[in-house]
């Protein structure tokens, strides 16, 4: 059943711990607050100049763009977009270019990855074939492993999940909730943080998010989750984990995928038949924004809605829960239509729409600039290295 806004303030969910939490952690005021910078992360939205344009019709600056696969192929293709049009958006490497891209009125493109498994083979051919990578043999037996993380940081790399819902030679993704972060896991988080690639949770499983945040020196993000105690999803997360999170510094980014907010494991029996959940409300979008905030600050959460706008999810059936591998029925229900979002809050044209209910909720303009991009500015400043 979902946990509706009433339900959890009156269990008064938060509170101390929450302030206690925020006060375990040091530097987390968002001092970039009132610079006025929208970041939209993730966006599963495809790079194409209308889009673009309605992120500069709106004011938004950030399009945090991570693909399912981030090889090298795909950062041609974005170093290609960006050349095609120079006067609308930058890659953007450092937060000085973000903060450049909205000085010139530009949109940043902020790269990620949702799955790490193009590192997997460079690393199995090293051990099975011990065939050279691009910077070198990869000799387990006398060294520590040789991997493509500072080839893909040069190309603009900047925040990454290490698996996307089942698990892979990393760690565990959210279909498979009790399965650690390997011990190639922790060698490659470990080289993110010292690299400058922010580390994201957000398709990994509960014990895998746990042991990242456990070993973590600098921010770890869930860019595009929701607080599984509202509804029982298993791409939503645990409040050990928003609370794991929080205590890095990092932050919650909430997802606007409309089923989960509204679709629970006890849902999966009915995933091709019905009944199917109404478009979740904008009241019930920030009344995530809310649980968080009231779990663990105002510091530690922002927006992650993952929209699919020129995707083919817009104008196709989404994937079948009956027979998708990836999005089992406990997961998703059937979508003839293409995948749904929060009824109004679509694409980053309806921002105005997401305002004006952050303002009914009683937030302050100050904290809105934090949950709209102050946060994510003061994290990618945190755990960049540039």
């Amino acid at each position: 059943m979902t946990m509706t806004r009433r339900n959890f303030v009156k269990a008064g969910i938060g509170g101390l711990a929450a302030l206690t939490v925020a006060q375990r952690v040091s530097g987390a005021q968002s001092s970039d607050a009132g610079q006025g910078i929208v970041v939209l992360a993730v966006e599963g939205s495809t790079l194409n100049v209308p889009y673009i344009n309605d992120y500069l019709s709106v004011g938004a600056t950030v399009f945090q763009y991570s693909g399912n696969t981030m090889d090298f192929e795909r950062f041609n293709e974005i170093d290609s977009f960006v050349a095609a049009n120079p006067s609308k958006v930058i890659l953007a490497k450092s937060v000085n270019d973000i903060l450049a891209a909205k000085q010139a009125g530009k949109v940043a493109i902020v790269a990620g990855a949702q799955d790490m498994y193009p590192l997997d083979p460079s690393w199995e051919e090293g051990i099975v074939r011990d065939n050279p990578l691009q910077n070198g043999a990869n000799d387990w037996l006398d060294n520590p492993p040789q991997t493509q993380l500072s080839n893909y940081y040069d190309r603009g790399l900047r925040i990454a999940n290490l698996a996307y819902n089942f698990s892979n030679f990393f760690g565990g993704g959210c279909l498979d909730p009790t399965t650690p972060l390997s011990r190639a896991g922790k060698f490659l988080v470990s080289q993110m943080q010292e690299i400058g690639i922010l580390v994201d949770t957000s398709h990994s499983s509960d014990q895998t998010s746990l042991d990242i945040v456990k070993i973590a020196t600098r921010p770890v993000v869930a860019s595009h989750s929701n607080p599984s105690a509202i509804v029982d999803n298993p791409r939503n997360i645990s409040d050990r984990v928003i609370e794991g999170i929080a205590k890095t510094g990092g932050l919650i980014g909430l997802n606007a995928t409309n089923a989960f907010i509204l679709w629970s494991r006890e849902d999966a029996p009915y995933a091709d038949t019905g009944p199917f959940p109404p478009l979740a409300t904008i009241s019930q979008y920030v009344d995530m924004i809310d649980y968080v905030v009231r779990l663990v600050g105002i510091d530690y959460v922002g927006i992650g809605p993952d929209w699919t706008w020129g995707d083919p999810a817009d104008h196709s059936a989404a994937p079948d829960p009956a027979k998708s591998f990836v999005y089992p029925p406990e997961m998703l229900y059937n979508e003839p239509n293409g995948e749904d979002f929060v009824a109004n809050f679509s694409g980053v044209s309806d921002l105005p729409v997401l305002r004006a209910e952050l303002v009914r909720h009683g937030y302050s303009p100050f904290d809105i600039a934090k949950i709209l991009g102050g946060n994510w500015m003061r994290v990618f400043s945190q755990a960049w290295n540039s």
